[in-house]
């Protein structure tokens, strides 16, 4: 799976394997062949990699595939949240069991509880950060000591939720802010430091803080000032990448691969919802994208 056109310059990468959305996957689930040449390629472009929830065993297949590749590869496991709290107890048990293995010991770099939970208002504040509690004493008690926190708008945090989370997991798109792409790294800069590394001045004990989703479309049409397409892919990247890995940020890039899946979310005019991809379903870098070197 070599490719001389990637290279590892992203500081981690927001992934979600194919076919591992329930109950869909009941009947077409993941497999451990197409998760481990994911990885393969992922390898190429970071050694941290963010995932959104644990159901269809998409966790186990990606350590496994770890495993298997012998990589460099950490995971920040996810707990996919919403309003059906069969759903959100199946997520906590399989994060707990998962943990409860000791060969996964290594491989974890925190836990995302929830992504976006907030702005879809499935849950409210009170009702989340329960549930974060409950994570954290859970590894308390498995032996962890692992950063918990929750992924929402860079918009939707405040002083108090910062002060709840080990880490403050801000997804930040410009794409979705209008922003025309000259323009678009320096207003994630400043807004992420002006609506969610502020919030963390006054606290005594402070969370990491990190964008936990950035990145610019492929194509499907325009947002105001923002347009979808390869050659602004190639500006944001050319602009935010190399410069955050400077400023030692942490940032996880929306996202390695496309997810056809997401069409459905596509309306006419604003068909961008799957394409956000490097690299399309089968692994193929899009034509006429330019990965930095840094």
């Amino acid at each position: 799976m070599n490719n001389p056109n990637l290279h590892r310059v992203f500081h981690g990468m927001d992934y979600t394997p194919l076919n591992a959305m329930y109950p869909d996957c009941i009947t077409n689930p993941p497999t451990q062949n197409n998760i481990t040449r994911d990885m393969a390629v992922l390898s190429l472009l970071t050694d941290k990699i963010r995932l959104y929830g644990n159901d269809c065993n998409q966790t186990e297949l990606v350590l496994h595939a770890i495993d298997a590749l012998q990589i460099n590869m950490t995971v920040w496991a996810g707990v996919w949240l919403d309003n059906n709290q069969t759903t959100n107890t199946r997520q906590l048990n399989h994060l707990y069991t998962l943990l409860a293995d000791s060969k996964n010991r290594d491989k974890f770099a925190g836990v995302a509880v929830g992504n976006e939970v907030l702005f879809a208002k499935t849950l409210t504040e009170t009702q989340l950060f329960d549930v974060i509690d409950g994570v954290r004493s859970n590894l308390t008690s498995l032996g962890y000591n692992l950063p918990v926190g929750t992924s929402d708008l860079g918009s939707n945090w405040n002083a108090d939720m910062a002060a709840k989370v080990d880490v403050l997991m801000a997804n930040v798109h410009p794409f979705f802010a209008g922003v025309v792409v000259e323009k678009a790294a320096n207003w994630t800069w400043t807004f992420f430091q002006e609506n969610d590394v502020v919030l963390t001045d006054n606290l005594a004990k402070k969370p990491r803080v990190m964008i936990s989703e950035v990145g610019w479309p492929s194509g499907g049409g325009s947002d105001e000032g923002s347009v979808a397409g390869i050659d602004q892919m190639n500006r944001f990247m050319a602009d935010f990448v190399c410069q955050s890995n400077a400023k030692g940020m942490e940032y996880f890039w929306f996202e390695g691969f496309d997810e056809p899946w997401k069409i459905k979310y596509n309306t006419p005019g604003k068909q961008w919802e799957d394409k956000w991809g490097l690299l399309d379903v089968n692994r193929k870098l899009k034509d006429g994208l330019k990965i930095p070197t840094c």
